[in-house]
């Protein structure tokens, strides 16, 4: 059975941030909550095991959107953002918790549906969250530590490879040309393909790629001259902005400062890579240009600081941010970006960036709620991944004060929970439920995030946002 596991909590919490490596993963405490927490877990979890009705649900018609005038369905079996391959981390994680559960039965089915899907249509991307990196990464999930689907993954591995070479002269080119935020980013580009490069680093020709990913960052991070004025390289030019919003908003283009699809992807990627012995020429000082500029684009409120969204051309050469309002999210917001400066600090031993970090969370502790612009109980923009993202700094902090949010947002997201709703959680887009049932912004990334927290063991599926 899945419960939380026990622990002493003495002198596990409130410690120095060098001593951050020795924390532990604290689980939820009292009978009564954990019991709670885990039926739905375990309802959502149940809901989510038969393949052929999710994917029936994914193509009804009120499930669909309306862009630029068309209609566009948010599915895709091969995505690991609403697809099988996002299943395949919840039901991975349930196997790895309790191996005797079925769980990883349930799971072979969207192992086999990907497979079918592979060989019908072929894969659209190498990235994380829409291509082939995402698919290996869930097959791995169901792995058992690779014991399984070995065959399989060697092959999804290799055609990778086979595929990488042009995919790089691509976002090389563009440096140079323009670059795009999917050239880099963390869902669709590099630093998403990287931190799944970055678990096959024992393997040679994988860790050469790796090496070639974090060469590019440096590439990409180094400071050139444009209207008299010296900018960092991921500047987003206006021709290269993809939304007609972000456009009009920003005329001459931004610096993205999201998660998900800005510079601190980048900047995770290059942290963890260095903490676990994979360096290049220029990472180191790539990570310092990176974390120095975030520190320096920091705005602070009565309550913490937080980071903006985009940084203008205009705040770009005035050296600091201007009218952002907080928002406490995983995506584009506040800890999302705490938490990677924190990674950088532990990479090269800057207790300045880690302090930052902390503040930050704190500042999100004491925040009203009202403040935070979050609406859904999902992972990108949710309590989901603000939950995931207070339980990996109360583990590698210690940060006793964190633990009350997290058990705050614990209640949040059960007191969300809606029996009648098909996967027992809504994402909300402009005031609309609409029902998902992938990592991203659906029901398994909200599973996902309450099984860590009954846990005396981190987990591993989170890597897939950048967060260890």
């Amino acid at each position: 059975m899945i419960t939380a596991g026990n622990h002493d909590p003495k002198g596990e919490i409130g410690m120095n941030p060098k001593e951050a490596c020795e924390a532990k993963w604290l689980p939820l405490e009292g009978a009564e909550r954990i019991e709670r927490v885990r039926s739905i877990v375990m309802e959502t979890a149940r809901r989510l095991k038969d393949p052929e009705e999710i994917e029936r649900f994914a193509l009804a018609e009120e499930q669909k959107r309306i862009e630029q005038g068309k209609f566009y369905v948010k599915w895709n079996g091969l995505h690991l953002a609403r697809g099988y391959s996002g299943l395949c981390l919840l039901f991975g994680e349930l196997d790895r918790l309790e191996p005797d559960g079925q769980w990883d039965v349930a799971g072979h089915r969207y192992v086999v549906l990907m497979q079918q899907a592979l060989e019908r249509q072929g894969i659209e991307s190498l990235s994380l969250w829409s291509g082939m990196a995402g698919v290996v990464t869930s097959i791995q999930a169901l792995s058992r530590q690779g014991t399984r689907y070995g065959n399989m993954l060697r092959s999804l591995n290799d055609f990778f490879l086979r595929m990488f070479p042009e995919y790089m002269y691509v976002v090389r080119r563009n440096i140079k040309e323009g670059v795009l935020m999917s050239d880099y980013d963390v869902m669709q580009g590099l630093s998403g393909i990287g931190r799944y490069l970055l678990h096959f680093k024992e393997h040679p020709e994988m860790r050469i790629a790796l090496t070639q990913v974090l060469e590019y960052m440096v590439e990409l991070c180094e400071y050139k001259e444009m209207q008299n004025t010296r900018v960092p390289g991921w500047y987003i030019s206006p021709d290269r902005l993809i939304s007609s919003s972000d456009q009009e908003l920003y005329p001459e283009g931004y610096f993205n400062g999201g998660v998900s699809h800005g510079i601190p992807g980048p900047l995770a990627l290059l942290s963890l890579a260095h903490q676990q012995g994979v360096e290049v020429e220029g990472g180191r000082e790539t990570i310092r240009s990176i974390a120095e500029w975030l520190m320096r684009f920091t705005i602070r409120d009565e309550y913490g600081p937080y980071w903006p969204a985009h940084v203008s051309w205009q705040d770009q050469a005035a050296g600091a941010a201007s009218g952002s309002s907080p928002r406490e999210a995983w995506c584009y917001g506040g800890p999302g970006v705490a938490r990677t400066l924190w990674l950088a600090g532990q990479a090269l031993g800057e207790p300045a960036w880690r302090q930052a970090a902390i503040e930050s969370f704190l500042g999100t502790a004491r925040r009203p709620e009202r403040l935070w612009n979050l609406h859904s109980a999902t992972f990108c923009h949710g309590y989901a991944g603000l939950l995931q993202m207070t339980q990996r700094m109360i583990a590698d902090a210690g940060t006793a004060e964190l633990i009350p949010l997290r058990d705050r947002l614990v209640d949040r997201i059960v007191q969300s929970y809606d029996a009648s709703a098909p996967y027992g959680f809504a994402e909300l887009e402009e005031g609309e439920k609409l029902h998902f049932a992938g990592v991203l912004d659906g029901a398994a990334g909200v599973a996902l995030a309450l099984l860590a927290v009954m846990q005396d063991r981190e987990p591993e599926w989170d890597r897939v946002f950048l967060l260890n």
